[in-house]
C-alpha cells in the first residue's frame, strides 16, 4: 500500500486482529474448522514418526510372547519350575492378553486410543519390573498375567490409531509394515532373551522392558494423536467375564490333560467342556447386547471372517512350532540360550523381507490367492519337519524356519488389511481388537494343543529308555525333556556313577543320536504334521470363502493422498495433542 508507513501497517494490523476477533465470535465453527485442518496436516506430516512410536510399544509386547521361551530352561533350574508351571507362565500372558483385547479396543474407541495406549505402557512397565524380581514360579505366573493386562491395552490401539492416521492410499503399506514388525518381534524375542541370559540373570528378560517403556511413553506423549469414537458402546461386563472364563477353562483343561497324560480325566474333560459351553454362551450373549465387546455380526462379512480364520490358523501353527523349537535347540542340539535365540531368527527375517512386499503380490493376484499361497508355503515348511533327525545340522531347521516366516508374511499382512478394510473407520478399535485377539488366542491354543501333544508323545517314546534310571525318578523324568535333564542333574549329585552310566547313551551331544533326542523328535514329527494339516485347513477356508475380487482399499495403487483425504471416525483427531 503506497505511502503507508509503520504506523499505518500497525493500524491495519489492529484492524485485522479486530476482524479476526469478530469472526471468531460470529462464526466459531469456521475458525474451529480451520484449526482442525491445521491439526490434520500436522498429524499427516508426522504419521511415520507416529508409526515408529506405536511400533516400539507393539514390539515390546509381542517380544514378550516369545522371550520367555528361551528362558524356560533357566527358570526351570533356578526357580524349580515344573513343566506345568512353565507352560502356565506362558499361557497366563497369552490367555489374559487375548481375553482382554476386546475390552481394550472398546475402551480405546470410547475414552481415547492414545490415553489407553499410554495407560497400558505404565501398567506393562510396572509389571515387568515386578516380574524381574519374582521369587517363585507362582509369582511369575501372576505377574505375567498383570503384564498381559497392560499389553492388551497397548496392542489394539496401535492398529486402530494407524488406521485413522494414514489415508487409504497409504494404509495398506502401513499395515504391511505393522504386520512385518509383529512377525519379526516374535522371532526377535528368543534372540533378545538369549543375549540377556548369556550376561545377566533370568529376570533381565523382563527388566529390559522398563527403559523401553519409558522412552515410548515420552515419545507417545508428543507424537501420537488422540482419537476416539463418540458413538462407541458402553462396557460389556458379561462379555468380558464369559470370554475370560471360557478361554481360560479350555486352555488350562488342555494343559492339565497334558501334564497328567490323560485327556479323559474328569477334571481335564470337565474344564474343556465347561469352557466350550461358556464360549457358546458368550457368543449368544454378544449377539443380543447393544454394545458387545465382541460384535459377532462382524463375521457375517466373508472378507472379515475368512481373513480372521487365515490369521487364526497361521498363528495357531506358528506358536506351537516356536514352543518346541526352543527345547530342540537347547536340549537336543546343546546350544546356549543365545544360540537358540539366534536359531529362530530366520523366521523373523523372512517376515521382514516378505511382509512389506505382500501388497505388491496382492495387487497382482488379489488377497484370496496371496493368503492361500502363504498358508500353502507354511503347511509345506511344517510338514518338512518330519524329516528332521537328531544328527542333522541345525541349518536344515534354519531353512525350514525361513520358509515358515515367508509363508506367514503373506498371510498376516493381507489378512490384517482385509479385516480392517471390511469395517467402517468408527469400528477401527473393535476391528483391531478382534484381529489381535484372534492372533493371540490362536497362539495360546497352539501352545496348549501342540505342547500337550508333544508332551504325551515324548512320555510314550522315552518310557522304554527310562529303565536305566532308578524307579523312584522315572515318572518325573518322563514328564518333559526339561524334567529329564533335571533328573540327571539331581542324580549326578546323589549317585554320580549311576548318572554317568545312564548319560553315556541317554543324553545328547551336539550331533549325536540319543534316546532323549529321538523321543523328543518323535513328538516334534507328530506335532508338525498336525500343524501342517491346520494350515491346509485354513487355506481351504480362504479359497472357498474369501472374496476374489474387490481388493482391500489400502492395496489399490493410487497417488499419495493429501491430508484431508484421510478417513476419520466420527470424532476427528483435531483434538490431538499436536505440538
Amino acid at each position: 500500500m503506497a505511502g503507508c508507513g509503520q504506523d499505518c501497517w500497525r493500524g491495519h494490523g489492529r484492524k485485522d486482529a479486530a476482524d479476526a476477533l469478530v469472526e471468531r465470535l460470529v462464526n466459531p465453527d469456521a475458525v474451529s474448522s480451520a484449526h482442525m485442518e491445521t491439526a490434520q496436516e500436522k498429524i499427516y506430516r508426522r504419521r511415520w514418526l507416529t508409526m515408529v512410536t506405536l511400533v516400539a510399544g507393539l514390539i515390546i509386547v509381542i517380544i514378550d510372547n516369545t522371550i520367555l521361551n528361551v528362558a524356560l530352561p533357566s527358570i526351570s533350574r533356578q526357580l524349580g519350575a515344573s513343566q506345568a508351571q512353565l507352560t502356565g507362565a506362558i499361557l497366563s500372558y497369552a490367555v489374559v492378553f487375548g481375553s482382554l483385547q476386546f475390552t481394550a479396543g472398546v475402551m480405546g474407541d470410547r475414552w481415547g486410543r492414545k490415553a489407553i495406549f499410554m495407560s497400558g505402557l505404565v501398567l506393562f512397565g510396572i509389571s515387568s519390573l515386578a516380574a524381574s524380581q519374582a521369587a517363585n514360579p507362582n509369582q511369575l505366573v501372576v505377574l505375567r498375567a498383570a503384564m498381559a493386562v497392560g499389553a492388551a491395552m497397548i496392542t489394539p490401539q496401535t492398529l486402530s490409531i494407524l488406521t485413522n492416521v494414514f489415508p487409504p492410499a497409504e494404509r495398506g503399506r502401513a499395515i504391511a509394515i505393522w504386520a512385518g514388525c509383529t512377525g519379526a518381534s516374535l522371532a526377535l524375542g528368543p534372540v533378545v532373551g538369549g543375549l540377556l541370559l548369556d550376561h545377566f540373570w533370568w529376570g533381565s528378560i523382563f527388566f529390559i522392558n522398563v527403559p523401553i517403556v519409558v522412552g515410548t511413553f515420552i515419545a507417545a506423549w508428543f507424537l501420537v494423536p488422540e482419537s476416539k469414537n463418540e458413538n462407541a458402546g458402553k462396557f460389556d461386563p458379561a462379555g468380558i467375564v464369559l470370554s475370560v472364563v471360557g478361554l481360560g477353562a479350555v486352555i488350562f483343561g488342555l494343559v492339565y490333560g497334558g501334564e497328567k497324560r490323560d485327556w479323559s480325566s474328569v477334571l481335564s474333560t470337565g474344564l474343556i467342556v465347561f469352557g466350550v459351553a461358556i464360549l457358546v454362551l458368550f457368543v449368544l450373549v454378544e449377539s443380543k447386547v447393544s454394545s458387545p465387546s465382541f460384535d459377532v455380526r462382524f463375521f457375517k462379512n466373508p472378507r472379515f471372517s475368512a481373513a480372521s480364520v487365515a490369521t487364526a490358523f497361521g498363528f495357531f501353527a506358528l506358536f506351537g512350532i516356536s514352543f518346541f523349537l526352543t527345547f530342540y535347540f537347547q536340549f537336543v542340539k546343546g546350544l546356549s540360550p543365545l544360540q537358540a535365540g539366534l536359531s529362530v531368527l530366520p523366521v523373523g527375517l523372512a517376515q521382514v523381507i516378505f511382509a512389506p512386499r505382500a501388497p505388491k503380490l496382492v495387487a497382482k493376484i488379489g488377497p484370496k490367492f496371496t493368503i492361500a499361497l502363504g498358508l500353502g508355503v507354511l503347511a509345506l515348511s511344517l510338514f518338512l519337519y518330519v524329516f528332521i533327525s537328531v544328527g542333522d545340522p541345525v541349518w536344515h531347521v534354519y531353512v525350514l524356519g525361513f520358509m515358515t516366516g515367508a509363508g506367514l508374511a503373506n498371510v498376516v499382512a493381507p489378512s490384517t488389511e482385509s479385516v480392517m478394510s471390511s469395517l467402517p473407520p468408527e469400528n477401527a478399535g473393535a476391528g483391531a481388537a478382534v484381529n489381535n485377539t484372534t492372533r493371540q488366542v490362536s497362539g495360546a491354543l497352539g501352545i496348549a494343543v501342540f505342547g500337550t501333544i508333544l508332551q504325551v508323545m515324548y512320555a510314550r517314546s522315552i518310557q522304554p529308555s527310562l529303565e536305566v534310571l532308578p524307579e523312584s525318578v522315572r515318572d518325573q523324568a518322563s514328564r518333559s525333556i526339561g524334567d529329564t535333564y533335571v533328573v540327571f542333574q539331581t542324580l549326578g549329585k546323589t549317585d554320580p556313577s549311576a548318572a554317568k552310566q545312564a548319560s553315556d547313551t541317554f543324553l545328547c551331544g551336539v550331533d549325536q543320536a540319543c534316546a532323549v533326542g529321538q523321543a523328543y523328535l518323535t513328538g516334534v514329527h507328530v506335532t508338525a504334521v498336525v500343524a501342517a494339516l491346520f494350515a491346509l485347513a485354513g487355506m481351504g477356508v480362504v479359497l472357498k470363502y474369501l472374496p476374489r475380487t474387490a481388493l482391500a482399499v489400502g492395496y489399490k495403487r493410487a497417488p499419495v493422498a493429501e491430508p484431508d483425504s484421510a478417513e476419520e471416525d466420527s470424532t476427528s483427531v483435531a483434538d490431538a495433542d499436536v505440538v
